[in-house]
């Protein structure tokens, strides 16, 4: 049997997940129109993926590095209770405006804070234990910093999900040249050894690693 090819199979988990709401549909147009890049956003299946883990977890505060365009903050916005909070870090101010102007449209937008500016700078603001969600998509040679970051404001029990984990598929060569996937290697080679955690890698789209702090 020949293997399924990938586009068939991401058209195939994208039929099966829920539809996004009329604002993300919109969103990801926009992304497209203004960005060129809609391929930086996490897509409807990953994206509903994070939301159905925030809301399993009972998260009540999240953390998001790496904006975009609002459209992962959103969709996890939807999965907070009315005093929940999401704090989501873009260093881009052009992304930051479009995912602004989305978060003021929602009715979940009021559940987000964003930041623009260094995640890095960010997260040392942040207190030690006090979150409960901490997603990761953002630069890839500081993924570690933004690790290390994570695992400092979560409590115990915390979750993290790092996406980008398999780097295009790029961290599968031999050798890894390219500068994103060094780095992206050797933060998943971290994670497996790091005894703090719990952690499964999955599959879903570019790879994602979800991690619990014990």
């Amino acid at each position: 049997m020949k293997p399924v090819p990938d586009d068939v199979i991401a058209a195939y988990v994208e039929n099966h997940t829920d539809p996004l709401s009329p604002l993300l549909e919109e969103l990801i147009r926009e992304t497209r129109l203004r960005t060129g890049r809609l391929h930086w956003s996490v897509g409807r299946a990953e994206g509903k993926l994070l939301q159905m883990l925030v809301g399993i977890s009972g998260a009540r505060r999240v953390v998001e590095i790496g904006t975009f365009t609002g459209f992962s903050a959103l969709l996890m916005a939807e999965a907070l209770p009315e005093d929940g909070r999401l704090v989501t870090c873009e260093s881009e101010p052009s992304f930051a405006a479009i995912a602004q102007r989305f978060f003021d449209r929602s009715p979940h937008g009021r559940k987000i804070r964003l930041e623009l500016g260094p995640a890095l700078e960010s997260l040392a603001r942040m207190p030690d234990g006090a979150m409960d969600f901490v997603f990761i998509d953002a630069d890839k040679t500081a993924y570690a910093d933004y690790y290390e970051q994570a695992l400092r404001i979560l409590k115990a029990g915390g979750l993290v999900l790092a996406d980008n984990v398999f780097w295009r598929g790029k961290i599968f060569k031999t050798p890894v040249t390219n500068k994103n996937a060094q780095a992206i290697s050797a933060f998943n080679d971290m994670v497996a050894a790091d005894r703090r955690v719990e952690k499964v890698m999955l599959a879903v789209r570019d790879g994602c690693y979800l991690i619990r702090k014990k």
